[in-house]
């Protein structure tokens, strides 16, 4: 009777701790089920992490809108990302209408051949073998111009030509208000006693700086000494505004 007694204990028992095994196994199952809801969580945390990304995305589209203009921006990548498309755009187009603006209204203009005036402003004059003569550029244009450099000069006959030479002085650049002058003078040798190769020109054929058309004055200065073929003649021409 005790033997079975004891056996229905120990089916109590046995029960007893299949139950509570079983009670463990659940709760187990649960835990990994709290687990899996961890992981989950982590995707729950992902979505701060996109609005992260959504402020990452507004940065981005300040830094673009700070490359075009400067600035950094505010609000979303694509709106930053065209305000500093625009801006870009709209610096350079300003940028480059200002400078082309300024270089085509700022600038005084070159004084064109066929806007000026020619004339003697001194035909010859001075002591001793070496004279000057000068001529004078008038500005016709109705507007102001500008003239810098060396004019050409030719001497001529009916029989020869002589294209002189320039000195060695610096040019400086001459802005001519409408009706104003400036002067170059021609530097030249007249013959003295003993001297053999003479030429005298009839017309001085003068080319103002970097134009290509050419004007004729009479030539008033008498006969030179002919020193075409000298390093250093004697006869020769200086720079406008001298």
């Amino acid at each position: 009777m005790s033997k079975l007694r004891n056996r229905r204990t120990n089916v109590r028992k046995t029960a007893v701790a299949v139950t509570g095994a079983a009670a463990l196994l659940a709760l187990l199952t649960a835990c990994n089920g709290t687990a899996t809801g961890s992981v989950s969580a982590d995707g729950g945390s992902a979505a701060p992490a996109a609005g992260d990304s959504t402020t990452a995305d507004g940065s981005t589209g300040g830094s673009t809108g700070g490359s075009g203009s400067g600035s950094s921006g505010t609000g979303s990548s694509g709106s930053g990302s065209t305000s500093g498309s625009s801006a870009s755009g709209g610096s350079a187009s300003s940028g480059g209408s200002s400078s082309g603006g300024s270089s085509a209204t700022g600038s005084v203009p070159a004084c064109q051949a066929s806007q000026l005036g020619y004339s003697w402003a001194d035909p010859g004059s001075g002591t001793g073998q070496q004279k000057h003569a000068v001529v004078a550029f008038t500005n016709k244009s109705g507007h102001s111009c500008t003239m810098y450099g060396f004019p050409g000069v030719d001497l001529v006959n009916s029989g020869q030509k002589w294209s002189l030479q320039r000195t060695n002085a610096t040019p400086k650049r001459v802005t001519l208000a409408n009706g104003a002058s400036t002067n170059f003078a021609i530097t030249f040798l007249v013959p003295a006693q003993g001297d053999s190769t003479t030429f005298t020109p009839t017309t001085v054929v003068i080319t103002a700086p970097n134009q290509r058309t050419s004007y004729d004055l009479p030539w008033h200065g008498g006969a030179v000494v002919l020193q075409d073929g000298a390093t250093h003649p004697g006869t020769f021409i200086g720079p406008v505004g001298e």
